[in-house]
């Protein structure tokens, strides 16, 4: 069986009901879906090392996770409201203490997001190389509460340049839902 990789975003872990929703849609391959810290550069290895362990077959990362996905290499890539003027949305979201959206691994409860943490995904975006994959989809909410409507327009076309196929969807907002699952799974069947 395939494997697929799912990062999961900023907020999120490996138990995040979004690799469950598109496990269900996607049956066809092996899911696999590392909790990843905050800190960009140690969830970059990790996500390193299951691309060289692994070789997935499929990689679908959401919002933090849709920017990682850009560096990794698999013959299908999808950034799900990739957040890739990732320092932007960030500032935005606020500094301070927040909430996962879901039961971490790690027992953690909330994570901190301050400037450090920003200037660390900004050096990581301005310093690593987009992998160019045989299919590329960015896959974008029109309804993107976090990111907003021109940021996320901006982000679409900095994706186009990189030879994203650029797929607009008003099914869900910045996190994935089921009928937005049922959507992108039938773009990749």
């Amino acid at each position: 069986m395939p494997y697929a990789l799912y990062i999961h975003g900023m907020g999120s872990g490996a138990k995040s009901g979004t690799k469950s929703s598109l496990g269900h849609y996607l049956s066809q391959y092996e899911w696999l879906s590392p909790e990843l810290p905050t800190d960009p550069v140690a969830a970059m290895a990790i996500l390193k090392d299951y691309e060289n362990v692994f070789a997935p077959d499929l990689i679908i990362g959401t919002s933090a996770g849709g920017l990682y996905t850009l560096y990794l290499n698999a013959p299908v890539k999808v950034a799900i409201n990739p957040t890739y003027n990732i320092e932007t949305t960030l500032r935005k979201l606020g500094y301070g203490k927040h909430k996962y959206h879901c039961e971490r691994e790690d027992g953690a409860t909330e994570w901190t997001l301050d400037e450090p943490l920003v200037q660390k995904f900004k050096h990581l975006r301005d310093t690593l190389k987009p992998v160019v994959s045989p299919r590329m989809i960015a896959f974008f909410s029109s309804d993107d509460e976090l990111v907003g409507r021109e940021p996320a327009k901006k982000n679409a076309r900095e994706l186009e340049a990189l030879g994203y196929e650029i797929v607009w969807s008003n099914k869900f907002g910045h996190r994935l839902n089921q009928p937005a699952a049922k959507q992108l799974a039938s773009l990749l069947q």
